[in-house]
C-alpha cells in the first residue's frame, strides 16, 4: 500500500515544479507621471473610450487598430496653468504577457519620454534600456515611429519592442484625435 503512495508522489512531483515569475513592477502610473513631469504643479485626469470615428481613424492610420479600449492618463500643467503635456498608460502583449508602459506627450504632440512600468515577460527586459526607449523622444508622426526603420529591435527582445512601438503608435494617433486639454 505504501508503495502505491511513493508511486503516486513521483507520478505528481513534475506537476508540483513551480516555473519563476519574472513579473517586475518598476513603478506606479502616478510615480511615472511625476516622473515623467517632474515640474507640473497639477495632474488632471484624462480617461475616455474611444469613440467610432476614432476607433475608424485609428485603423486606416495603423491597420488593424484591434477592439476599442480605454485611454486612461494625465494632462500635466505648471504652476501658471500651462499645459506642459499629457501621459498616457497603456498595456501591450510581450510575447505572452503584458507589458505595461507610459507616453508622455508634449503640448505639441511630440513624444517626450517611454517608460516601461511593469514587465512580466521572462526574457527581453532590454527594453527597459534607456538608448532603447529614447528613440521615440522628439517624434511626432507615425513616418517617424516606423519599427525596424526609425525605432530598432533589441535582439531577443523583437516581440517586446515591436509591440510598445505599436502602442505608441497608437496613443499618438489617438492623441492627435483628441481636443488640446
Amino acid at each position: 500500500m505504501n508503495r502505491r503512495w511513493i508511486i503516486a508522489a513521483l507520478a505528481l512531483t513534475p506537476a508540483a515544479i513551480v516555473l519563476p515569475v519574472h513579473a517586475v513592477v518598476y513603478m506606479s502610473a502616478e510615480q511615472a507621471r511625476g516622473a515623467l513631469y517632474p515640474q507640473a504643479a497639477r495632474f488632471d485626469e484624462v480617461s475616455f473610450e474611444p469613440s467610432a470615428a476614432q476607433q475608424q481613424a485609428l485603423e486606416q492610420a495603423l491597420g488593424n487598430a484591434g477592439k476599442p479600449r480605454r485611454v486612461r492618463g494625465w494632462t500635466a500643467y505648471d504652476a501658471a496653468g500651462k499645459l506642459l503635456g499629457t501621459v498616457y498608460i497603456d498595456d501591450v502583449i510581450g510575447k505572452y504577457e503584458l507589458i505595461t508602459y507610459a507616453v508622455a506627450f508634449g503640448a505639441g504632440g511630440e513624444v517626450q519620454a517611454v517608460e516601461i512600468l511593469a514587465y512580466r515577460e521572462s526574457h527581453g527586459q532590454e527594453i527597459r534600456l534607456p538608448a532603447w526607449r529614447k528613440q521615440f523622444v522628439g517624434r511626432k508622426s507615425l513616418d517617424e515611429l516606423r519599427f525596424g526603420d526609425q525605432i530598432k529591435s533589441i535582439s531577443g527582445a523583437t516581440l517586446s519592442c515591436r509591440h510598445v512601438t505599436e502602442g505608441v503608435q497608437r496613443l499618438a494617433v489617438l492623441r492627435g484625435l483628441t481636443p488640446a486639454r
